[in-house]
């Protein structure tokens, strides 16, 4: 029988501990004997990032391994959104009282985030995509491949341009960062295409590599986030994609002998993300009173509407702002670890986000002294009163180790003068902000009424 589980806002559920009381060593030994890394998958799990279950010299994913493991106490599997892990959760408190070893990963903290080797606008070749990801695999021209197997995870493989030999097909580069990927409709249906029609951005990553023929070597560009998709009656599918934390511009196009079409937004302006001469100034977070909810509400209201400037919806619109915003904390943190003359860490401060969608963060860097910062970065032009929108990814990795985590909450960013002023927020974003939800995720149903 399904135990009754409470939740909280967040979906995450409440008195955990006590209810992995019933989880036994045999339980998890049970899932151990038979696990597959595809069957994570399908309950939200990834690989782990910074620790591993070790059991007879394997390594194992220790928060899959305890969410399968769950089934004979409370009746089912808990799902990765339902629970967190890190090494102070009590995911890891009870896998240590059932005697198993939970052991550090043995690879750089920021090789957890950014696949080692990986870099922004650098060029590849087919053998070294898959050394980067999956060495042995077999990266074919044209390809979309889904690694690790069954993880949600893909690495698209696009030569731009007109259709060539047998393949139905064209693919394209918009200026304004939109990549139109078109294909047969006898692929339609297939479980690749289904779990890219579904794809989740915070959740799982699609790696793009881009060359401009068939004999150059691939440009990675950065992440895909599904924008849309049709089929036309020439039997084709067309999928239109947006780059995430997209910074180039058709003379970056150009140069980098990219083909690229006009933009696919009609209100599309190029937006300087440079941000050389920029500095931040630390300030104090505002008082709460001054961003209560009703505050927040009558922001909404139809009854003020066009008499008040909505900051948080149109800076939310703003994809170039945001990055912006992203590079100069990274420089920030940089050049004070620099100051602190702790050069190793500044070499090793990366921009996440570039390259891993569901860290729940933006940047990694470090205290002088070491200890790591997980850091989400919230841009806006409006003033420091100004709420802002934060993912329940974002949320929820707020949560694990939560010492670790700040937001660096940058306002007023498009003032004149080089000065930006921001205030940090730390640990659990529950616990330091007032959520309110605003946003649902909507599908149609059978149950539409005519």
């Amino acid at each position: 029988m399904e135990t009754n589980i409470e939740k909280g806002p967040t979906g995450r559920i409440r008195g955990l501990r006590e209810l992995l009381n019933g989880v036994t060593r045999q339980d998890v030994l049970d899932v151990l004997a038979v696990f597959k890394p595809e069957t994570i998958a399908s309950y939200g799990f990834m690989d782990s990032t910074e620790f591993d279950l070790v059991h007879e010299g394997k390594a194992y994913p220790p928060k899959a391994i305890l969410g399968l493991a769950t089934k004979r106490a409370i009746g089912r599997e808990l799902t990765s959104d339902e629970f967190t892990g890190g090494e102070h959760s009590s995911c890891f408190r009870v896998l240590k009282a059932l005697r198993f070893e939970i052991r550090k990963k043995n690879k750089g903290v920021a090789d957890c985030y950014v696949p080692k080797g990986l870099s922004r606008y650098r060029q590849y070749g087919r053998e070294e995509i898959s050394q980067l990801f999956e060495p042995g695999l077999k990266c074919k021209e044209g390809a979309v491949i889904e690694t690790p197997k069954g993880s949600g995870n893909f690495i698209f493989m696009i030569t731009l341009g007109e259709p060539y030999q047998d393949k139905s097909y064209k693919h394209t580069i918009s200026e304004d960062g939109f990549l139109e990927w078109e294909f047969r409709t006898h692929l339609h249906g297939s479980v690749v295409i289904q779990k890219l029609l579904n794809h989740r951005p915070h959740e799982n990553n699609i790696r793009l590599f881009l060359r401009s023929n068939a004999v150059s070597q691939y440009f990675y560009l950065g992440l895909l986030q599904y924008f849309s998709h049709d089929a036309d009656p020439m039997g084709r599918v067309r999928f239109i994609w947006s780059i995430r934390s997209w910074d180039l511009n058709g003379e970056d196009l150009e140069r980098m002998g990219l083909p690229y079409r006009a933009p696919i937004d009609p209100t599309y302006s190029p937006f300087n993300t440079d941000v050389t001469g920029k500095t931040l100034l630390k300030t104090d977070p505002p008082n709460s009173q001054l961003t209560t909810r009703s505050k927040f509400q009558k922001v909404a209201s139809p009854k003020t509407k066009g008499s008040i400037i909505d900051w948080t919806t149109q800076d939310e619109k703003n994809r170039h702002l945001g990055l912006a915003g992203e590079k100069l904390v990274l420089q920030y943190e940089i050049n004070m670890l620099n100051a602190a003359k702790r050069e190793d860490l500044a070499d090793e401060v990366k921009h996440v986000a570039l390259y891993d969608a569901s860290a729940g963060f933006d940047i990694l860097s470090f205290q002088p002294d070491g200890a790591r910062k997980r850091i989400e970065v919230k841009t806006t032009q409006g003033p420091r009163s100004t709420p802002f929108f934060i993912s329940l990814n974002e949320v929820l990795a707020s949560r694990e180790d939560q010492n670790s985590y700040w937001i660096y909450r940058l306002f007023h960013f498009c003032s004149p003068g080089d000065q930006v002023s921001f205030y940090l927020l730390n640990g659990d974003v529950e616990k330091c902000c007032d959520l309110l939800a605003t946003n649902f995720r909507a599908s149609p149903t059978n149950k539409q009424s005519t």
